[in-house]
């Protein structure tokens, strides 16, 4: 199914939708008013890359500006979901570390990411949150989910 059309303020229908690399780019990577999308998307294809090399997250979930009308988006903000069982005390591989440690995702790609393990109320609240709208209380958004 493809992305959805943005809604009368620019923000995604309220949910959860899927998509490939390709639908993103050609819906959200494109070049508009500036070469800011085209930037954005190209370091989220090396974070994509990165996610499916280290082979321990099931997908992300994308948000920000980035996926939103806005001819010059600020952002992209990400969840990476990991598998139910995994532990996050765990130790973990560089590769692994360097995904869901948030000062290392903000200092390489300049994105805020959050870890959580699918099916739990810690992914549920993770949503919840990043559906809202800054400054609009009572309004939602919806966010994309990639594959990984």
């Amino acid at each position: 199914m493809p992305i959805p059309a943005v809604d009368e303020h620019g923000l995604l229908p309220m949910g959860v939708h899927d998509c490939t690399l390709e639908e993103m780019r050609l819906r959200f990577g494109s070049f508009q008013t500036t070469d800011r999308r085209p930037n954005l998307f190209q370091k989220l294809c090396a974070l994509v890359a990165e996610a499916q090399a280290a082979r321990f997250a099931r997908c992300l979930l994308i948000d920000g500006s980035f996926v939103t009308a806005n001819p010059d988006p600020n952002d992209i903000d990400l969840v990476l979901v990991l598998p139910w069982p995994h532990d996050l005390e765990a130790d973990l591989s560089p590769a692994q570390y360097h995904l869901v440690s948030k000062r290392s995702v903000q200092r390489r790609y300049n994105f805020d990411i959050v870890a959580v393990r699918e099916n739990t109320l810690e992914y549920d609240e993770a949503v919840a949150f990043f559906q809202q709208v800054r400054g609009q209380p009572t309004l939602r958004k919806g966010l994309l989910r990639l594959a990984l």
